[in-house]
């Protein structure tokens, strides 16, 4: 199992003469403790066209000094990545290979499944070596804390494989360790007033490869078009949208697989925010690529969902149980729900990761690519003020027949579930106009927040829907058994009903201002 530590660091470009001027300027640092130089040797695996780089990526195999071994360095923000270790003994082939002065090792297969979604089938092959003499200074305050970590590197770095570019520089590199994240700004300060540079890149190999990855495609997910206006194309302004939502897609992959909190839920907003926008913007692309995409975001979604849901109802009904009076809770009503659930939530995770592991889903990223890097035609290529305004005024008009003929059905089973789907079409008006905000502002944003509204409301009332029937089922296993949980259930289940038919009670109260024609002037 790999170890994790979250890096926030700054690099600076210096010439060879440079002078490191005295950290203990600092204000708050009482002693810059210079360590023993130590050598370090990496060499960086990539795929032939560089997926990893361009993608601020790096996996590497590192020898000397106290952090030896393999590491996987996943972007989280400029300046900050997330670093994961696993020891030098970790790779997935033991056998070596000789390749040029060093050896070639095989990436941990842990590692491997970490990135996968950008290699999607591509080789992992050496591509760079980098050496380094390496000495660092700890800033330390009065009470011995290590506030940051300034290390100043003189590297040796060649490309390997087909042409080989070798180069040679050096740097200062400022990580924080358990200082405050000012202490950065300050370090940075003292280093730009001796002579230092912000540098270029962010990281060596960014450095040495720079030249090779700027030749390339560039990353996966293509830079948003610039900021959209009513007479650009109306493409470009669901383009921006879907792109981010790739983007956090992409993001979310490896945190997934990591199993990190709200990883799931991140990944499946964005597939339903994604085929939202397909659905209610659906005449700007090619119908055939719009069903194909509808489907298979659809069957994502649906795979993550069990793992979600179980996680989520776990802790939901935990809290209503500790909410109930004592002399209602009867029996091991605790590991009653939780041996119910948490075979689902292990059997949710591993669907999600079977999914994760398919070619499908890797053929899905390439269609979403695709689809993001496509010309616009017909429609799309028309002015976004006069083509996108009509298209969100369809998803309004949807959600409002939904919910007239849910009105028009007496409470139960049929008329739940009418709001169920209404529910989902007020999500997607919701996304519609979050869509439209960079043209349409504040009217925009406030047709959102009325869609949320109801969102939230009928959200309310299918939860407890669906907490009913899980409650009606386990009460029923639980007295057939004997178990006295069954009158604990039994109280839970009356209280979702009550929570149900009080959402919807409250949904169509507020329906008439939520529907208002104030919102929707803007609409045309």
């Amino acid at each position: 199992m790999a170890t994790g530590v979250r890096e926030i660091e700054r690099k600076y470009a210096v010439e060879p003469t440079f002078v490191l001027p005295r950290l203990g300027e600092i204000a708050g640092v009482v002693t810059a403790r210079t360590r023993r130089t130590v050598s370090l040797e990496a060499i960086y695996y990539d795929t032939d066209d560089l997926r990893l780089a361009r993608n601020r990526i790096t996996l590497r195999r590192r020898t000397g000094g106290a952090d030896a071994g393999w590491h996987l360095k996943l972007p989280v923000r400029v300046g900050e990545r997330d670093e994961l270790r696993l020891p030098l003994d970790a790779d997935a082939d033991a056998d070596a290979i000789e390749i040029a002065e060093g050896h070639r090792h095989t990436p941990p297969t842990e590692f491997v499944d970490l990135v996968a979604v950008h290699l999607r089938g591509a080789e992992l092959l050496p591509v760079a070596r980098l050496r380094t003499l390496r000495t660092a200074r700890r800033l330390r305050d009065a009470t011995g804390t290590d506030l940051a970590e300034v290390v100043d590197d003189q590297v040796s770095a060649q490309t390997l494989g087909a042409s080989t570019t070798v180069s040679s520089w050096r740097e200062i590199e400022v990580e924080l360790v358990d200082g405050r994240p000012d202490v950065l700004d300050e370090v940075g300060e003292l280093l730009l007033a001796a002579g230092a540079v912000a540098a270029a890149d962010s990281s060596k190999l960014g450095r040495l490869l720079g030249p090779l990855i700027a030749a390339g495609p560039g990353p996966d997910v293509p830079a948003p078009p610039r900021r959209p206006r009513r007479r650009k194309p109306a493409g470009d302004v669901v383009r921006a949208y879907l792109i981010d939502q790739v983007r956090v897609l992409l993001a979310a992959d490896p945190r997934v697989r990591l199993d990190e909190p709200e990883a799931v839920h991140r990944m499946r907003v964005a597939c339903r925010r994604a085929r939202s926008a397909l659905r209610i913007f659906a005449p700007l692309f090619p119908a055939k690529a719009v069903a194909h995409l509808d489907g298979e975001l659809r069957d994502l979604a649906g795979a993550l969902s069990a793992a979600r849901d179980a996680e989520v109802q776990i802790a939901y009904f935990d809290g209503r149980v500790a909410r109930l009076p004592a002399e209602l809770v009867a029996g091991p009503v605790h590991e009653t729900v939780t041996a119910h659930l948490g075979t689902g939530l292990a059997a949710g995770r591993e669907q999600a990761l079977v999914m994760l592991r398919s070619e499908r889903y890797f053929a899905l990223v390439d269609s979403l690519l695709d689809l993001v890097r496509s010309p616009w035609r017909g429609l799309a290529a028309r002015p976004a003020g006069t083509v996108l305004p009509g298209l969100v005024a369809a998803a309004d008009r949807r959600l409002a027949r939904k919910v007239a003929a849910a009105a028009a059905l007496p409470v139960g089973p049929e008329r739940d579930e009418l709001l169920h789907v209404a529910r989902k079409q007020a999500k997607r008006l919701r996304y519609a106009a979050e869509i439209v905000t960079p043209l349409y502002g504040e009217a925009a944003t406030a047709l959102a927040g009325q869609a949320e509204r109801a969102q939230e409301l009928l959200g309310i009332h299918q939860d407890a829907a669906v907490a009913r029937a899980l409650l009606r089922d386990w009460g029923v296993a639980a007295q057939a058994q004997g178990d006295p949980a069954a009158f604990t259930l039994g109280v839970l289940l009356g209280l979702e009903e009550c929570r149900g038919r009080l959402a919807e009670r409250d949904f169509f109260d507020v329906w008439p201002e939520i529907s208002g024609r104030r919102y929707r002037r803007w609409l045309g």
